[in-house]
């Protein structure tokens, strides 16, 4: 059954309501509520930098020192910014506003008896350029302050990241070093052959100043029925550590019919734990990761820290001995900052450092 055409009164009524609706729109619209709001939200993020920035260094993360820096240099601009940007969204939104009371008087003339077809259409017409014009003078304000935005955004980024490898460091099962300091954590799943499958352990891997270290996070079956898992529990527990200076090569790897797989294979030294591991990172870019554990490994990251190393602790580990005063044997184990005691392999002795 085909439509009914509408008769030329309702079609022009209909044609009156939609530019009534246009109207309300743009009364709303040039107030400039957008960029003001964005206008707002920059401000409150900028202003709370260094705050959040604070709460990391509380929490002892050591990196990324130029956060800092950039927080100043952030509040700096927008205090050369802020007031005009403020001036220009006043000047802006008046302007605006008053040159729509004309066009909003003939829309709230418009009548069903005594507006022709002709005008409503003319005016729904000048409503669209006018909501264009109204665009544009957002966009010219929002233009103001979009680059500031753009570079406190991936300051956020970082401090969003940052704040999650501390969550996930805080709540580990194992323990760090004293005076150990994280990097970064990612979601991975630790192939304990070359092909990934639903047995290989999923967890996090963690990058510090002095480790490698992989904890299993996941949920195992504890109950099946006619092989349906009907129990599960969490288990959460660490499955391998390893100095980096143990690594001997780490190679970031794409993967995936789409490539869009990030993969590190790791070549361990002899007295890792193994020769090798596979790891599929989940969210992070396998390339950052390499980088991360050859500037740790280089040292060149320490260039990096907020604050300084306890001194003491690399002295200590500088100082421990390298044969066990009770059975002479040949100390294998690596020793790092933060250590207060190392094991004998053949004698069992605890040494004390």
């Amino acid at each position: 059954m085909s439509q009914k055409q509408m008769s030329p009164q309702e079609q022009i009524k209909q044609d009156i309501a939609g530019a009534q609706s246009q109207l309300r729109t743009l009364v709303e619209k040039v107030k400039l509520s957008s960029a003001r709001d964005r206008f707002s939200s920059l401000d409150n993020e900028i202003n709370n930098l260094p705050m959040r920035i604070q709460k990391t260094r509380d929490r002892k993360y050591a990196f990324n020192r130029i956060l800092e820096s950039q927080a100043k240099s952030f509040q700096q601009q927008w205090l050369t910014k802020r007031g005009a940007i403020q001036n220009q969204l006043t000047v802006e939104s008046n302007a605006l506003q008053n040159q729509l009371r004309p066009l909003e008087n003939r829309v709230n003339a418009l009548s069903l008896g005594s507006s022709s077809a002709t005008i409503v259409s003319g005016i729904k017409n000048e409503l669209s350029s006018f909501d264009q014009k109204v665009t544009a003078a957002e966009r010219s304000v929002t233009e103001m302050f979009d680059d500031l935005g753009s570079e406190v955004n991936k300051v956020k980024s970082q401090l969003t990241q940052i704040e999650k490898t501390l969550e996930l460091s805080e709540s580990a099962s194992f323990g760090f070093l004293p005076t150990e300091s994280v990097v970064r954590a990612v979601k991975a799943t630790w192939t304990r052959d070359e092909k990934e499958d639903k047995e290989d352990p999923e967890g996090y891997l963690f990058l510090t100043d002095q480790r490698l270290i992989f904890e299993l996070r996941d949920e195992v079956a504890t109950k099946k029925v006619l092989f349906f898992t009907t129990e599960r529990k969490k288990v959460q527990e660490l499955q391998f550590e390893v100095p980096v200076f143990s690594i001997s090569s780490v190679k970031a790897t794409k993967q995936g019919m789409l490539k869009n797989e990030d993969w590190l294979e790791l070549e361990l030294e002899p007295d890792a734990f193994a020769r090798s591991a596979k790891l599929h990172l989940d969210g992070q870019n396998c390339n950052e990761w390499q980088a991360l554990i050859n500037q740790v490994k280089s040292r060149e990251l320490d260039a990096d820290r907020a604050f300084a190393v306890d001194e003491a602790a690399v002295e200590k580990a500088r100082s421990a001995p390298v044969v066990c005063p009770s059975c002479g044997g040949t100390i294998t184990r690596p020793v790092l900052r933060g250590m207060d005691t190392i094991t004998c392999d053949f004698c069992g002795r605890v040494i004390k450092l």
